[in-house]
C-alpha cells in the first residue's frame, strides 16, 4: 500500500512539474491587445462614416456628408442638392433620432465639452459647429473641412450614432446656436460601407 501510495505521489509530481513549466512558455499563448492598441485600431487613418441627408417635412434638400479618418483630423465633406441659393448652417446634432418630421429628434448641437456656439475658426466652440455650406442658383453646395475636436468611434468626442443638421440659414455666430432657423434635412452618422 505504501508503494501505491509513493507511485501515486511521484506520479502527481511529475505531472504538476510538467504543467508548471508549459505555463512559463509564453509562445503558448496568443498576444492580447493593450486597451489603447484597440482604441487606436478604431480610429484609423481612411476610415469613414456617413450621414445620408434627407430632407425634413416641407423641404428637398437631401445628399450625403461623409467623415474620414486624417492623420490631422477628421474631413468633412457635404454634397447637398435641393437647398435654396445661399448659405446654410450644418451641424452635428446630439443624437442620431431621425423619428421626428421636422429634425427636432436630433436634439441640441453636440456639445459635449460645455462651450459656447462658435463658428470654426475658434477653437473653444461646439463639437458639432461646421459652420456653413453654400448652394448655388441650382441649390447645389459642395462643402469640405477639416476638424480636429471629434473622433469618429474614438474615446475623444465620438460621432457615430449622432445627427447632422442642415438649417434653412446661415450660422452667424451668435449665441446660442448661430439662428440658423428650422432644420431642412437631417442624417445620422453611420459607418460607410468600405466595398
Amino acid at each position: 500500500m505504501t508503494l501505491i501510495r509513493c507511485n501515486f505521489l511521484c506520479c502527481l509530481l511529475m505531472v504538476l512539474i510538467t504543467l508548471s513549466s508549459g505555463c512559463n512558455r509564453q509562445a503558448d499563448f496568443p498576444a492580447i491587445p493593450a486597451a489603447n492598441d484597440q482604441m487606436m485600431q478604431m480610429n484609423l487613418v481612411g476610415q469613414t462614416l456617413v450621414a445620408v441627408m434627407n430632407p425634413t417635412a416641407g423641404n428637398q434638400a437631401r445628399g450625403n456628408v461623409t467623415f474620414t479618418t486624417l492623420k490631422n483630423g477628421i474631413l468633412v465633406e457635404a454634397n447637398i442638392a435641393g437647398l435654396t441659393p445661399g448659405d446654410h448652417a450644418i451641424h452635428i446634432h446630439q443624437y442620431g433620432d431621425l423619428r421626428l418630421e421636422n429634425g427636432k429628434g436630433t436634439g441640441g448641437h453636440y456639445n459635449p465639452e460645455g462651450h459656447a456656439h462658435a463658428l470654426p475658426a475658434t477653437d473653444m466652440r461646439h463639437a458639432g459647429d461646421l459652420g456653413n455650406l453654400s448652394a448655388d442658383a441650382d441649390g447645389n453646395a459642395s462643402y469640405s473641412i477639416t476638424i480636429s475636436n471629434v473622433t469618429l468611434d474614438g474615446a475623444h468626442n465620438p460621432i457615430i450614432g449622432r445627427g447632422v443638421i442642415i438649417h434653412a440659414k446661415v450660422d452667424d455666430g451668435g449665441q446660442p446656436t448661430g439662428n440658423a432657423g428650422a432644420r431642412v434635412s437631417q442624417g445620422t452618422i453611420g459607418y460607410a460601407n468600405p466595398g
